[in-house]
């Protein structure tokens, strides 16, 4: 029994680490389970994904909402194991912010609140962001739960590969207000402000402060270069953060490719 995780007293960071633990554990049974029953497809000659651009942002939003139901599901079987039903994990029911509530069964009460982003490795793009604002935060209850994926072969019983299916490969659940300090103090370091609640960089071009384009807490943009390896108040966090993002980008096609071209010997 670990109920006494879920006391409101207790700090985000300990909250947060069980439910690193715990999302590990619904990521194995998901693979194991629910991605590669419920999910699979033909070979991509077959049955191929989309590659224009409209689609394809579809597509990736249609993939990441199935995981979000898929995971949250096990996290909730897992969760009532382990606190005999006491705490519930959620769907929020609006289309807004955060994905998942957990909460008192006894009367339904919100202790935490989790945004889920799922990272699809395929896309070169990375275009994963979390743009929350920051005054919609609440540092003492809200947690950030990402999930790297790809696509892995299926097989059937004779170990012929049949197609594929979406093969979580890595998780990762931090607080989200540290990965929202992180990101508004590289906006600082660049020069941006928020300003009423809207963001605002600076112009090299032009000299002045101009709405942000989009790039405002892109994943691989959340870390300013020279505070990668630098001690922060969130270190740990953020350490684990990056480290994430390092194992994504080494799922990505381009890097696969390259490990590839490594093993073919050169004349």
């Amino acid at each position: 029994m670990v109920t006494n995780i879920f006391d409101e007293q207790n700090p985000i960071e300990e909250v947060a680490e069980y439910f690193n633990d715990l999302t590990k554990r619904a990521v194995q049974n998901l693979n194991e389970t629910f991605a590669i029953t419920i999910l699979p497809k033909q070979k991509r000659e077959d049955e191929p994904l989309p590659t224009e651009a409209r689609q394809f942002s579809s597509y990736r939003t249609r993939m990441g909402t199935m995981l979000e139901y898929g995971l949250n599901t096990e996290i909730a079987r897992l969760l009532k194991d382990d606190v005999d039903g006491k705490i519930l994990s959620t769907f929020v029911s609006a289309n807004q912010y955060p994905d998942f509530y957990i909460r008192r069964a006894a009367d339904l009460n919100i202790l935490f609140r989790i945004e889920m982003k799922a990272v699809d490795a395929d896309s070169d793009e990375q275009a994963a962001r979390f743009d929350v604002p920051t005054n919609e935060i609440v540092p003492e209850k809200d947690m950030l739960l990402l999930i790297g994926w790809e696509w892995a072969p299926a097989v059937n019983a004779k170990d012929d590969v049949i197609g594929e299916y979406p093969h979580i490969f890595a998780s990762l659940v931090l607080p989200a207000s540290h990965i929202a300090a992180e990101r508004d103090a590289r906006l600082e370091i660049t020069g941006g402000q928020i300003i009423d609640g809207k963001v605002f960089v600076l112009s090299k071009k032009e000299g002045v402060m101009v709405p942000d384009p989009g790039n405002y807490g892109k994943f691989w943009r959340i870390v300013h270069s020279s505070r990668r390896t630098s001690t922060t108040t969130h270190n740990n966090s953020i350490q684990s953060f990056v480290a994430f993002l390092e194992l994504v980008s080494e799922h990505t096609p381009r890097q696969r490719m390259a490990k590839i071209k490594k093993k073919i010997p050169t004349e």
